[in-house]
């Protein structure tokens, strides 16, 4: 292993229910640790067939230690420059060593209402008139 291999930080997040201290739960994204990674960026041929990948845009893979303390199921996310990935294929142990792993994640999109919000209604109703 290359030293300083490793030289992104990302986030590694799940969603689950929070105490709201009022008695009640929220879901709400918890943060369960900061891990060191290698980030390869995918070409469009690059193992796309093999994932089951149709459009690679918006997809990364990272390269990481494998983590006894992460159990890495589909609750995880990961986040990197604020931006929240969701896991596109199970970790694929590298050299089967048990030490290194690679996950391919694919960027969440941001749904918003197709809606616009008025800020100021202009509309005359003859009061000074």
């Amino acid at each position: 292993m290359r030293a300083r291999k490793y030289n992104k930080r990302i986030e590694v997040l799940q969603t689950s229910s929070v105490s709201d201290g009022y008695g009640g739960n929220i879901t709400s994204d918890v943060l369960l640790s900061y891990s060191w990674c290698e980030l390869i960026t995918t070409k469009t041929a690059y193992r796309s067939t093999d994932l089951g990948l149709i459009d690679t845009l918006d997809t990364i893979i990272i390269k990481l230690r494998h983590r006894n303390d992460l159990s890495y199921n589909n609750g995880l996310f990961f986040k990197y420059r604020g931006l929240r990935y969701t896991m596109q294929t199970e970790p694929i142990n590298i050299g089967f060593e048990d030490r290194e792993i690679m996950i391919t994640l694919k960027q969440e999109s941001i749904k918003q209402n197709n809606t616009i919000s008025k800020a100021f209604d202009f509309t005359f109703d003859n009061t000074f008139s």
